[in-house]
């Protein structure tokens, strides 16, 4: 297309004029065109570690098996202990049927970088002004509508965690019968577009040749990189609700939100060049090529809210019979004795809450490239 439209403006166009001095010093110009960026995958990894130990408060056995504060079941030390208590469950059942199943856990998504970018359109306006018949400073801004994207593995992996959850607690709460199941929920939302960007620079324009109507050139310069609009993320949700074999309720809610994250702004290096063609001494067409050279801000943050829901009647309290184990409770009078020890009466799911943890931190460099096709104008 680029070369049609070349093609048809030399047809029509009067005979260009050399570049002259009296051809104006000004150069305003508007542009579209195509952005493609690179997506690095390096960078470090850093997972929340594993929850405080503590023992139950139960009466059933001698010593009382141990659990951990968890924040969250959907990841980390808070699958691999649910993943621990049921396969200690699946060693005591009767048939194969009973068997438990298992949580896939959401690290792989916390490890590494949710989303990239697509390709996609870029508008932008530069002006600039002539220094030499050879250097040009410009000034310009572009706007990228190539948006961020959840990667279709990490969309799938999602997805997996979600399931996992429900047939895991099912199993878990089922493998009692003397437990009432309520209900077991998990749902996945997911947003999973967003984060355009807004290129601003200063440019040194180097023209290769100082006279005749096409004008090659080189440009050198640095500016900043912005980031616009929400970048996407998605919000995990589960919950169960079931009666103890006493008939205590359990309400507990599992809420994890993993959203992708970039700098507000960036330092960026630029390298370009094209070709200009003076249609006359006032207007003309160019063709240009820009790379854009950034640090790798692309990172991973993780938000996870336990919610136990208290204050239920009967109030009551029911551990796995696994080690390590996981403990419900409805009525947290913590610390109390058992067996002798000083225990814990809370649930498991009573670890601290987490709020913007860095999971995972993109390195090495980031490119974007524009390759656009402009009027210009000078005075």
């Amino acid at each position: 297309m680029v070369v049609f439209f070349l093609a048809a403006l030399v047809a029509v166009a009067l005979p260009a004029a050399a570049q002259t001095p009296d051809a104006g010093k000004w150069e305003i110009e508007f542009r579209g065109g195509g952005m493609w960026p690179t997506n690095p995958t390096g960078g470090s990894i850093s997972l929340p570690g594993p929850g405080q130990v503590f023992t139950t408060a139960t009466g059933a056995t001698s010593p009382a098996p141990s659990s951990r504060r968890e924040s969250s079941w959907y990841f980390g030390d808070g699958a691999v202990l649910f993943n621990q208590a049921a396969s200690s469950l699946a060693a005591q059942a009767a048939s194969p049927l009973a068997l438990p199943a298992r949580i896939t856990a959401l690290d792989p998504v916390l490890g590494r970088p949710m989303s990239e970018r697509h390709r996609g359109g870029t508008v932008g306006l530069s002006v600039s002004r002539a220094l030499t018949r050879r250097l040009r400073a410009e000034l310009s801004v572009d706007y990228s509508l190539a948006r961020l994207q959840v990667t279709q593995l990490n969309i799938d992996a999602i997805e997996a965690t979600r399931a996992s959850f429900l047939t895991a607690f099912d199993g878990v709460i089922r493998f009692n019968p003397n437990r009432v199941l309520n209900g077991v929920t998990s749902t996945a939302v997911l947003e999973r577009e967003g984060g355009r960007q807004l290129f601003t620079s200063g440019a040194v324009i180097i023209n290769l040749r100082t006279s005749g109507n096409v004008i090659p050139y080189a440009a050198v310069g640095a500016g900043a990189v912005s980031t616009v609009g929400n970048s996407p993320r998605s919000t995990l949700r589960g919950n169960y609700q079931f009666l103890l074999p006493g008939g205590a309720p359990i309400d507990e809610t599992d809420i994890v939100v993993v959203r992708d994250t970039r700098d507000d702004h960036m330092f960026a290096g630029i390298l370009g060049g094209g070709v200009k063609y003076l249609v006359s001494p006032r207007w003309g067409v160019r063709v240009g090529a820009r790379l854009t050279l950034i640090n790798n801000d692309a990172s991973t943050v993780l938000d996870a809210t336990p919610s136990v829901r208290l204050g239920m009647s009967p109030a009551g309290r029911g551990v796995l019979g696994a080690e390590p184990s996981i403990q419900f409770s409805n009525n947290s009078s913590d610390p109390v004795a058992a067996l002798g020890v000083t225990a814990v009466a809370a649930s498991t799911l009573t670890g601290p809450a987490m709020t913007a943890v860095r999971t995972f931190s993109g390195s090495g460099i980031m490119s974007h490239t524009a390759i656009t096709v402009g009027l210009f104008w000078r005075f």
